[in-house]
Formats: structure tokens, C-alpha cells, sequence
């Protein structure tokens, strides 16, 4: 499978494009991919907020050539015969979504790694083509994330004749109905079976100076967006308040929100709870922060504190709930224009 839009030949014109952005994965867990996808990453001045000197020899000359071979490493216990986790599960949620609006073309664009944005803006802009509806496929709002991939969509439409597109972007969904309803339908049977003691809502972390920076009217900052979500999940999965902790992972340093997912389930096996179960519900599909560092590492600090089993549920990746409700906010954000 790729990115690209799927159009049969004598169909009719497509008016309407899907444009699904994602952060991207290096091209092979190799070393040398590993670096060269860690350079692009964060060289990105929405990631590391500095100036390019001195972000340029951070980053080149002390965490790339430091982190490289050991994040090849973490690439390598996830990596699957198909390619990247990510690219993979992006690719099947693409197809299913294809299938759930007939008459769209939609491609998926990568900010990192060769599945770049461009290309996929440059398989969907055609004579035909009116409408963009541009779907960041994170729940929260975040610079590092939202800001960069709109740039890279801007500059593409602008190089392959697009500048004159209507261009619709599906709004943050942290909260929206159809998003928690699938994450529902995801958990709660799982949650059940399981009888957790505990559940804890894992999210990205970010910097402090990023997760409190206001965006604006009706939309509150990064950690007040996790906040909420957490409240809607506890509520529709019933779980009553003590039952559940919200926390952050993929940390680097002090000055990131906190508490770490992984100091969280430390503390609880100590605890004694045995048996805890772990959402992630900043991702919306299996990545490396969610096989790798979920998975695996924070699997190993549970289990080495006491703790008797760990249940992480899968993220949304192409359950049907998930396809339905992505089509619904596809569908929603049309409307609203």
C-alpha cells in the first residue's frame, strides 16, 4: 500500500480530497535511518523551540550521534515484516476510510520520513479538485504537532496549483462524540474482561512552555485538552473517581508535564494494585510510544515493582468505530463550511 489518492480512470471527477497527516517513521529501524529521521524530526523549530545555531549543534552534535543507535534499537523490537507499525496501521485505517466515504479521494502525508505531505498533496490536486479537508490525526492540539504539518500543506498546495482549494481542517477532536464513543467501544469490553484494579490515561508529553500556550477562543491548552478527555473516557467507561489517573509519557528532562506514566505505575504496584490497565489517548494509532515504550519498558517498571499484569489497550488504529467516527468528523467539518 501508499499514500496515494486512489482514483479509478473513468470515474467520475473528484471534487473533494482527505488529506490524513501523521508524524511519520524513519524508513528502516537501521541506525543511519534512525539518525537521519531524528535529524529532520527535531531540527523542526515547532519541536525544539531555539534558535537554529544552537538547536542545530544540540541536536547534531550531541542527541542525534547520543540517541541514534539506541533508538534504532527500540525501532527494531516493533519493526514489522509490512514496514514502520505506524505506516502500516496508517495505511489499512486510509483504506478502510476510502471505502467509508465513496466519492473522496483521501491520501495520507507523513511531517518526517518519506511519506512526506507533499506527496500526498500532490496525489490528490487535480483540474476536478475543489475541496481539501485537511484531518490531523491527533485527538489534542499541539504546535509541535498541528503547526508544522499545516505549514508543510500550505507550501505544498501553494507549489502543485492548489492555492485556490477550499481548505477545511477537521478541528481538535479531544472531546468530540464520535471520538470517545469509539474509544469506547474500544476499551470497555477489554476494561471488563480484564478487572482492572486501576486504569491510567497515558498521553505525549510536552514541554510546559508548549502544553500551556493558549490557542484561542473555545479551545483550552494542551494539558487542559488531556484533562478533558480523561474526564469524558472516566465517564463513559464508568469508572469512579479513584479508579484512574492521568499521566505523561515520552518525557525528555526536567520542565515537561507530569507525572510520569512510568513513576504512576511504579507507585501503583507499590501500591498494591496488581492488575492495571493503560490507555493512550493521545494516539490514535500503535506507534513506537505506544508498542515500544507502553509495551515494553513501562510493562517492565509495573511488573518490577510488584505488579501482577499490565493490560494496554490497543489504540484506535482501523477499528470500525474509529473509521465510522473519523468519516463522521470528515463529514461534520463539510457541514460547519
Amino acid at each position: 500500500m501508499t499514500s496515494a489518492a486512489c482514483r479509478e480512470p473513468d470515474s467520475e471527477p473528484v471534487e473533494t480530497g482527505v488529506l490524513l497527516l501523521y508524524t511519520g517513521s524513519p524508513d528502516s529501524p537501521s541506525p543511519k535511518h534512525v539518525a537521519r529521521y531524528l535529524r529532520t524530526f527535531l531540527m523542526d523549530p515547532h519541536m525544539l523551540t531555539m534558535p537554529y545555531l544552537p538547536r542545530a549543534l544540540l541536536v547534531r552534535g550531541i542527541i542525534v550521534p547520543v540517541r541514534a543507535r539506541k533508538s534504532a534499537v527500540r525501532y527494531q523490537r516493533i519493526w514489522t515484516p509490512e514496514g514502520s507499525p505506524l505506516a502500516v496501521y496508517t495505511d489499512r485505517f486510509m483504506e478502510s476510510l476510502r471505502g467509508q466515504l465513496p466519492g473522496y479521494a483521501v491520501a495520507a502525508g507523513a511531517a518526517y520520513g518519506s511519506r512526506a505531505v507533499e506527496q500526498a498533496v500532490s496525489s490528490l490536486v487535480t483540474p476536478a479538485l475543489r475541496r481539501l479537508v485537511v484531518f490531523p490525526l491527533f485527538p489534542q492540539y499541539a504546535e509541535a504537532t498541528h503547526a508544522t504539518l499545516r505549514e508543510q500543506v500550505d507550501v505544498a498546495l501553494h507549489v502543485h496549483g492548489g492555492s485556490g482549494l477550499e481548505v477545511l481542517e477537521v478541528r481538535p477532536f479531544y472531546e468530540s462524540s464520535h471520538y470517545i464513543d469509539a474509544m469506547r467501544q474500544m476499551a470497555a469490553p477489554r476494561l471488563e474482561q480484564f478487572g482492572a484494579d486501576h486504569v491510567v490515561f497515558s498521553y505525549h508529553g510536552l514541554p510546559l512552555r508548549q502544553a500551556h500556550a493558549t490557542r484561542g477562543p473555545g479551545l483550552p491548552d494542551y494539558e487542559g485538552q488531556c484533562v478533558r478527555t480523561t474526564a469524558l473516557l472516566a465517564e463513559t467507561l464508568q469508572l469512579m473517581p479513584g479508579r484512574f489517573t492521568q499521566a505523561y509519557q515520552s518525557r525528555f528532562g526536567r520542565g515537561w508535564l507530569g507525572p510520569s506514566t512510568e513513576t504512576v505505575l511504579e507507585e501503583l504496584a507499590r501500591s498494591g494494585m496488581k492488575r492495571v490497565a493503560l490507555l493512550a489517548p493521545s494516539f490514535v494509532t500503535d506507534c513506537l510510544e505506544t508498542l515500544e515504550e507502553l509495551d515494553l519498558g513501562a510493562r517492565d517498571v509495573f511488573l518490577a515493582a510488584g505488579g501482577r499484569e499490565l493490560l494496554r489497550v490497543p489504540a484506535l488504529n482501523d477499528h470500525p468505530a474509529w473509521i465510522r467516527a473519523a468519516a463522521a468528523l470528515v463529514q461534520e467539518t463539510i457541514s460547519r463550511a
